[in-house]
């Protein structure tokens, strides 16, 4: 399995209609001097375009792990399959030009530019100076960083969350279908943590990347995975999808990883878009009505502002808050308990509202659409 072996293979190209862009099969990997494998006996397949989450305690296996798919650590035994074919027959540097690498902090190189980091592989591939640079414009763009003001920055200038931003820019450089993501958020403070996940989440629907994730952050592997896998020391403890983690856990290990407070965490994994919501009204002409339809005043673009009239409340004492469509049922639940309020107006891409969702929707159960539970 060494670098300097094979020298003339290329790195396997994505397949058209492949089930399973990595597949590993008995992994194993005993370091020297250690009678106790750091991996053992791994079998996991982790589908096209998903993310899976890579979670358990320090020291139980899950960066290992990682590091083998792109052979930055060479298995001690067992198979690395990347769309059907062994990596590790392939040149391990070819094969990590054709991977995309976050860690935690960015990894930049701190004497080159933005530009100049995000176009290393590019660089190495062979690409032209006009093709790299339009490369690095257009992805800066993808992670909301204004070219014109950051290609020629350096990383010294940036924030901790505008590093994580190009971090992720030059690990889709070359348009790799795999990233492998070390705790690349790990190091942020909770707001920016939260938001670089969300534009991660937007990110990803629309590369649509084959993506293995390390998070020490359960809440994180909730919010961002579409499967979950729990390690203990050593070995692979359940591998499911969030909601299943989180209600069904496999055994006491995994019921103690995931601790108490599974019901709040299953809040967002609940996507309001998916919900069955009450219905609002904002014409004027509705208030008084006694359907016990609530009514909001709009502004001048037609966005909820307060409440006109609530059934069996006085308005003027109920705080109109609001949540985005495009959030989750933690999201409103959040909203609604900062802001002291009973329900929450969901609004849509443009502000609009789009519905109402009570508290005790949360009590006694919430509807789902048709087709959509």
């Amino acid at each position: 399995m060494s670098d300097t072996a094979d020298q003339t293979t290329s790195v396997p190209e994505p397949g058209a209609g492949q089930t399973d862009t990595i597949v590993l099969e008995g992994v194993e990997k005993i370091y020297p001097g250690s009678t106790q494998p750091a991996v053992s006996q791994l079998d996991m397949r982790i589908p096209k375009g998903e993310i899976v989450m890579l979670i358990g305690p320090s020291g139980c296996g899950k960066t290992t792990t990682l590091k083998m798919i792109n052979r930055l650590i060479e298995p001690t035994a067992g198979r690395i399959l990347l769309n059907d074919k062994d990596v590790t027959h392939v040149n391990g540097d070819l094969l990590r030009r054709e991977i995309g690498y976050v860690i935690q902090q960015g990894g930049l190189f701190p004497h080159f530019s933005i530009a100049d980091n995000i176009g290393v592989v590019p660089k190495m591939l062979g690409w032209d100076k006009q093709r790299i640079r339009e490369r690095a414009d257009e992805l800066l763009h993808l992670v909301g960083l204004e070219p014109s003001t950051f290609r020629d920055r350096y990383p010294r200038q940036l924030s901790g969350g505008q590093q994580q931003r190009v971090g992720v820019a030059r690990a889709l450089a070359a348009d790799p279908p795999v990233m492998l993501m070390d705790e690349p958020f790990g190091a942020i403070d909770p707001i920016t943590r939260d938001r670089l996940q969300d534009e991660f989440l937007e990110i990803q629907r629309t590369v649509g990347k084959t993506i293995a994730f390390v998070t020490h952050d359960l809440q994180e592997a909730v919010k961002l995975g579409d499967k979950i896998a729990v390690f203990a020391t050593g070995k692979l403890e359940q591998y499911d999808e969030p909601e299943t983690i989180l209600t069904r856990p496999a055994n006491d290990f995994v019921s103690d990883f995931v601790g108490g407070g599974a019901a709040v965490r299953r809040l967002s994994l609940l996507d309001l878009a998916r919900l069955e919501l009450h219905p609002i009204e904002t014409d004027e002409r509705a208030v008084g009505n006694q359907n016990g339809t609530p009514v909001a005043e709009v502004d001048g673009s037609g966005k909820p502002v307060s409440w006109r009239h609530l059934p069996g409340a006085e308005a003027s004492g109920t705080p109109l808050v609001t949540v985005p469509l495009s959030g989750t049922v933690y999201d409103a639940v959040d909203v609604m308990l900062d802001g002291s309020a009973s329900l929450v107006a969901v609004v849509d891409e443009e502000g609009r509202a789009a519905g109402v969702l009570h508290w005790n929707d949360l009590v006694g159960g919430l509807r789902t659409r048709k087709g959509d539970a």
